[in-house]
């Protein structure tokens, strides 16, 4: 290998920013074009909207969000491209033909056939959707992940003296990886490449491939590597470019017998996979009924203050204040009991961004499906970890 020096690495990542730029500048060109010439039924046949549909109940979901229930009723057959996470926005149509957009935008929290519950900004806009006769729904440009992005890798080009940059420069090729010196251990009910793989996993301090054609057990001999290294460490994160593909390896891990908290909705929806997911956890923890009637109690202040019946400023910011504190207290308890009881935490490359896993750092780092993955994404997810283990079904990558 020949030397080189970290400005090498920085090149590279620095390409990758302006290759993300190039994109991002065309997708929303595309975006505005199709929104601005495709008209409502070109953009359901291309799965962009749905229309008409209707606006069912609200409700405040397990992560004190304001949700609504949609419907579409007609154009039911028709495939679409809404999942959870995507950005969306609404409009009405009063002539059939004419778009009038509304002012904000809001994120689809749940998908399953002709329905649909989104997150809203705020109440206010609940009376203009339920009373719109002619409504629908469309995707709207995805920023969030180009910003997730660019954040990731702007990190990464300014890490110095930590663990993300040791990993820039030895996935750039400008540094071997380090491995430790143990023991084989034996698995007896792998074939001989899977344990090699599973070995050179637990050796290795940096970085790791596991690669092997379909069919030949990638899936196994992940699954065994994420089990055996949570022998040496008590939490790691698990992360695919798709939720499918986290959905089927988060699903492997918990058959067996791995406690997984799965960050972000699953694309199967069915009790299991939904039994492991940190909405599902979160309301079923013993203290939430608690949390709920407090965030209640919240809303009916708010509510009194608007219509006038509130005793007066000082009693309403004290009790707001009492409130308030007693449910970030709740909230703080639930999120460290969830992430004390898991021992991997699963999301897609972009949900490692989640909220939920700000200030988190993980000892290692398993991709599946590394080589279907943006390399942009991947560095979400690398800036949290000390070590990254990639799995591929085919070698587009290689590692000094």
């Amino acid at each position: 290998m020949t030397a080189s020096t970290p400005s090498a690495s920085l090149a590279g990542l620095q390409r990758q920013y302006e290759l993300l730029q190039k994109e991002y500048r065309y997708e929303l060109d595309t975006y505005r074009k199709q929104a601005s010439e495709g008209g409502i039924y070109r953009n359901i046949r291309q799965g962009l909207a749905w229309y008409p549909v209707s606006a069912g109940r609200t409700y405040y979901n397990s992560l004190d969000q304001l949700v609504i229930e949609i419907e579409r009723t007609e154009h039911q057959e028709t495939e679409h491209s809404f999942e959870y996470g995507k950005p969306v926005c609404f409009f009405s149509s009063p002539d059939n033909g004419s778009i009038r957009y509304f002012s904000f935008s809001a994120t689809i929290s749940y998908v399953q056939e002709n329905k649909m519950t989104v997150i809203l900004p705020s109440y206010d806009v609940v009376p203009g959707l339920q009373g719109c006769a002619r409504l629908g729904i469309r995707l709207h440009f995805d920023e969030t992940s180009y910003k997730t992005m660019f954040a990731a890798l702007t990190e990464a080009l300014q890490a110095k003296d930590n663990r993300t940059a040791l990993l820039r420069e030895v996935l750039s090729g400008n540094r071997l990886p380090s491995c430790r010196s143990l023991f084989p251990e034996r698995f007896p009910w792998l074939n001989a490449s899977q344990e090699e793989a599973v070995n050179k996993v637990l050796c290795a301090r940096d970085v790791a491939v596991v690669h092997g054609p379909p069919g030949t057990g990638k899936t196994t001999t992940l699954v065994e590597a994420v089990y055996e290294t949570l022998h040496h460490e008590n939490q790691v994160l698990v992360c695919a470019q798709s939720n499918t593909a986290v959905d089927w390896i988060a699903e492997k891990l918990a058959d067996r017998g791995i406690p997984v908290l799965r960050i972000g909705n699953p694309t199967r929806v069915n009790d299991k996979m939904l039994s492991f997911t940190y909405e599902r956890r979160f309301e079923s923890h013993p203290d939430y009924p608690e949390l709920w009637s407090v965030r209640k109690a919240i809303r009916e202040l708010y509510s009194r203050k608007r219509q006038g019946k509130q005793a007066g400023k000082e009693s309403f910011r004290n009790r707001l204040f009492t409130l308030r504190n007693r449910a970030t207290e709740l909230e703080i308890k639930i999120d460290e009991a969830l992430f004390a009881e898991a021992r991997v935490i699963a999301s897609t490359l972009v949900g490692a961004a989640n909220k939920v896993l700000n200030r988190k750092r993980f000892s290692t780092l398993f991709i599946d499906e590394a080589a279907q993955a943006l390399e942009a994404a991947c560095w979400i997810a690398i800036t949290k970890s000390d070590r990254v283990i990639l799995a591929a079904t085919r070698a587009s990558f290689r590692l000094p």
